[in-house]
This record gives structure tokens, sequence and C-alpha cells, in this order.
């Protein structure tokens, strides 16, 4: 009886959603060489798997990247940047979007980033607007390179900082 109950109750909770379309995104990371310059790798090429039911703070799913699709204004650096994230035994990055919150004028996105075959518990702060269909999503984070066992690369006396911020923009279609 119970699981009849939790299987009536999850198919009315999901036949309500909608899925979102990605019409629009992007992704850049930042992060600097100690006395030298900026690393600003950057894609839109983006998948995403999200569903929305009656509010913003339903929204949940799946956000995934081919690391080699990360491109900066360095080709030989990108080079170094594929090894050290170890695009061979780990070609994409995961974030799984489990929840959201309202924080007063904005929104705390909490989930699960997979990075290098690493799973870590990730928050964002975001903003979120919604007019009429479309669904604009941006926010921030930051990650450290170690906490996903990668080192951050030296090159002659010049290393590369350990934390990574990540900006992110998306535009989706609700349907």
């Amino acid at each position: 009886m119970y699981k009849l109950v939790f299987v009536l109750l999850f198919t009315v909770v999901f036949a309500n959603a909608n899925s979102l379309s990605l019409v629009k995104g992007k992704i850049q990371a930042h992060t600097e060489v100690f006395g030298d310059s900026t690393i600003n790798p950057q894609t839109e090429d983006i998948i995403t798997e999200l569903e929305k039911s009656d509010s913003l703070e339903s929204i949940k799913g799946k956000f995934e990247i081919e690391a080699i699709s990360l491109i900066s204004d360095n080709k030989d650096r990108d080079k170094h940047m594929y090894e050290v994230l170890n695009v061979e035994n780990s070609p994409k990055i995961v974030f799984i979007l489990n929840s959201i919150s309202k924080q007063e004028d904005s929104y705390l996105l909490s989930g699960i980033l997979i990075l290098n075959n690493i799973s870590k518990p990730i928050t964002s702060k975001a903003t979120i607007k919604e007019v009429e269909k479309n669904i604009n999503l941006n926010g921030d984070f930051s990650i450290k390179l170690t906490d996903f066992g990668m080192e951050p690369p030296t090159m002659f006396f010049l290393t590369v900082r350990d934390q990574i911020d990540i900006k992110y923009d998306f535009n989706f279609k609700d349907n």
C-alpha cells in the first residue's frame, strides 16, 4: 500500500514538471598565474537536463560540459589545462542541482560538482529572473583544484593559483 501511495505521489509531482530547454548559456572559469597573467577559459557548449514544476525553487537537474570544450586565449596553455583536468580519464564536468532556496533578493543553489571523477558539494549564490516562459539564471562560485585531486601547474617558477572562480549565465525556455 505504501509503495502504491509513493508511486502515485511521485507520478503526480513529475507529471506537473516541465522541461527547461537551454536557449543560450556560458560558463567561464578564472584563475591567475602568480606574477604573470590571468587565465579565463570558457565554453558555450553546455548540455542541461532540468525540470521545473510550480516555482523557481523547484528547478532540479543536471549541467554537463566536455572539459575539452573550455578554451582560453592561449592554445598551448589550454593543452596544459586539459592535462591538469585529466580529460583522458575524466572528460566530463557535471553539476547536479539538488535544491534552490530564496535568499532575500537572490537564490542559493546547492548541488554536487563532479570533476576529475571526484564529487563535492557546492553552493552558489545566483540571481534567477522569470519573464513569461523565459528564465535567466546567473551566478558564481569558487573551487580549489586540490579539493578535486588536481595540483596547480608550475611553469618556469610561476604557479597557477589553486582557486578557480566560476561564473555562469543561462537562458532557458520553460516548455
